[in-house]
């Protein structure tokens, strides 16, 4: 439950003296308005409203909330206005480590429609090639590729699912054959993403239309540890690779690559970028409005974020349920 929300829509609702007209106000259902209410009073363990077929009534806690919620929710609206007005102040170096497994073009748009909201901020990003256990020290937000983390340090928020898709220039396909099965991929120069500690044989999933999985497993021809050193060489005709599907979509779209295996899907073939931000009481402003800004051009909603006064404002414009999403940045090209 997203409980400044619902203390939006109890409000709403006590002054009109009705669900529907409370709904038709905030622009929701009229069932979106029941359900809050009663989310907040199976919250609270009391009834807070009495309800007929037309209108609602206050009960005497319904009454007594009412009174507390007024000021808590105007003094919430006072401190988004007078952070609003400081946008034009917001000043300092903002550090970000990124994952190399996004779209250079997608984050450069990212960077660069931060930086127009926030020209007086100078930003420093750092590609990482690496999954991630523990945000690093010295960085105010990541964007990564990460494993289930453990970190009581940091803050994590899903932002961006993206496919694995198996692809290759058409040069080499033109050259050495186009596979249509995974087994054919055995005969062909393949480029794998690996580092020197785990170089070896390397295992590529598939599942093909009815569910069925078929695994392959080779010596890679090349093996490099950034993913953009592996899209280069697929795009000169070393070989074929597996690679984030926003990473190579401009490339797929323009037919410098081409997906091949179309029959079949990889395996385990979802990669989640994640937001890293520190866990602590007050933010600085830059970096307040960095996740703010990522939030909502990633289409996460306001109620995911901890209960911290420095991220009052870094709640998503769109966002005015915790059961509505809003719609996931295109990562792409």
């Amino acid at each position: 439950m997203n409980h400044v929300y619902a203390m939006r829509v109890f409000v709403q609702a006590a002054e009109a003296r009705s669900f529907r007209s409370a709904a038709k106000q905030l622009n929701v259902s009229t069932a979106l308005v029941t359900r809050s209410v009663a989310n907040l009073e199976a919250h609270l363990g009391l009834r807070l409203m009495d309800r007929t077929t037309r209108t609602v009534s206050l009960t005497e806690a319904g009454k007594h909330y009412l009174e507390g919620c007024r000021p808590i929710l105007e003094e919430l609206d006072r401190l988004d206005a007078s952070v609003s007005t400081e946008q034009r102040e917001i000043t300092g170096v903002l550090r970000i480590l990124a994952t190399d497994a996004l779209s250079p073009r997608a984050m450069t748009a990212l960077i660069d429609g931060f930086r127009r909201c926030y020209p007086q901020v100078h930003v420093q990003l750092t590609l990482t090639d690496r999954e991630v256990e523990q945000f690093e020290e010295g960085y105010d937000a990541g964007l990564l590729i990460a494993s289930p983390s453990t970190d009581v340090d940091c803050i994590q928020l899903p932002l961006v699912t993206q496919n694995l898709v198996p692809c290759a220039a058409p040069s080499y396909l033109s050259t050495c054959g186009d596979p249509h099965e995974p087994a054919q991929l055995e005969a062909h120069s393949c480029i794998a993403m690996t580092t020197a500690e785990e170089y070896g044989p390397t295992v590529w999933r598939f599942i093909d239309v009815d569910g069925a999985p078929q695994s392959v497993t080779f010596k890679p021809s090349y093996a490099a540890n950034s993913r953009l050193l592996v899209r280069l060489a697929a795009i000169a005709g070393m070989g074929i690779a597996l690679l984030p599907e926003s990473l190579v979509a401009e490339d797929l779209a323009k037919g410098i690559l081409k997906r091949i295996i179309p029959g079949y899907r990889v395996g385990g073939s979802t990669t989640q970028v994640w937001l890293f931000y520190p866990r602590r009481r007050f933010l600085p402003p830059v970096t307040c409005s960095f996740i703010t800004y990522m939030l909502e051009h990633a289409g996460r909603e306001a109620s995911t974020l901890p209960a911290n006064g420095a991220l009052a404002r870094a709640r998503p414009k769109h966002s005015t349920s915790a059961s509505e999403d809003g719609g996931d940045l295109a990562m792409s090209g």
